[in-house]
C-alpha cells in the first residue's frame, strides 16, 4: 500500500468523522433552541403524579450554597431512614459519556442496604458489577452527594421523593469549564420487599 493510499484513507476518515460531529453539533443546537422556547418564565410548580412534584428552574433563580443543599440532603435522608426501609428495589439510570452498558435502565435489588442482584430493566440479564457504581443503593446516593459536595461542584441539582425522601434524581458538573464530567442519575420505582 503506498502513501497515497494511507493519506486519503486517513483523509476519508477524518471527514467522516467531521461529518458526525457536525450533524451532532446541529441537532444539539436545534435541540437547545426548541426547549428554549415557550413556557411562562414564572410558571408554579406543576402536579405530576401522586406524591411527586416538578419544579420549573428559571435562569433568575438564586442559586442554594453548600450549607442549603447539605441541610436539605440531611432532611431528606432523615425521612429515608425514618422510614426504616433496609429490603427495597429501585430502578436506576446512570446519565453520563460512559459505555452503553452502564447508562442502561438497571433494577437493583438491595437486601439490609446492600446490592443484592442487578438487571438491566429492558431485558432482565444480569448487570456486570463492573458496570454500576458505588452509588446503586439509596444510602449509596446521599453518600455521593455529600462527597460531590465536598468538591465544591460548579452545578449540583437534586430532587427528591416527597414521602419516602430518597434522591429520584441528581445531576452535578464538577468543573464549569470541563466537558464530560457531568454525572446525572433517575431513580424510581422504589418498592419495599
Amino acid at each position: 500500500m503506498s502513501l497515497y493510499n494511507l493519506h486519503e484513507i486517513s483523509k476519508s476518515y477524518f471527514l467522516k468523522g467531521l461529518i458526525k460531529y457536525t450533524v451532532i453539533l446541529i441537532t444539539c443546537s436545534i435541540i437547545l433552541s426548541i426547549s428554549a422556547c415557550g413556557g411562562d418564565k414564572d410558571e408554579a410548580p406543576t402536579e405530576t403524579a401522586e406524591n411527586e412534584t416538578t419544579e420549573t428552574v428559571t435562569p433568575e433563580s438564586t442559586k442554594a450554597t453548600s450549607n442549603d443543599i447539605s441541610s436539605e440532603v440531611q432532611s431528606n435522608r432523615e425521612k429515608w431512614m425514618a422510614h426504616e426501609i433496609s429490603n427495597y428495589e429501585i430502578e436506576m439510570q446512570k446519565i453520563c459519556y460512559c459505555v452503553p452498558e452502564v447508562v442502561r435502565m438497571m433494577v437493583f435489588e438491595v437486601g439490609d442496604n446492600k446490592v443484592e442482584t442487578v438487571r438491566y430493566a429492558d431485558t432482565g440479564d444480569d448487570v456486570d458489577p463492573q458496570h454500576y457504581g458505588d452509588f446503586n443503593t439509596i444510602e449509596g446516593m446521599f453518600l455521593f452527594v455529600e462527597q460531590a459536595l465536598e468538591k465544591n461542584p460548579a452545578d449540583l441539582i437534586i430532587a427528591y421523593d416527597e414521602e419516602y425522601g430518597y434522591i429520584k434524581e441528581l445531576s452535578v458538573d464538577f468543573k464549569e469549564n470541563i466537558a464530560d464530567d457531568e454525572i446525572s442519575i433517575i431513580a424510581s420505582n422504589m418498592r419495599p420487599r
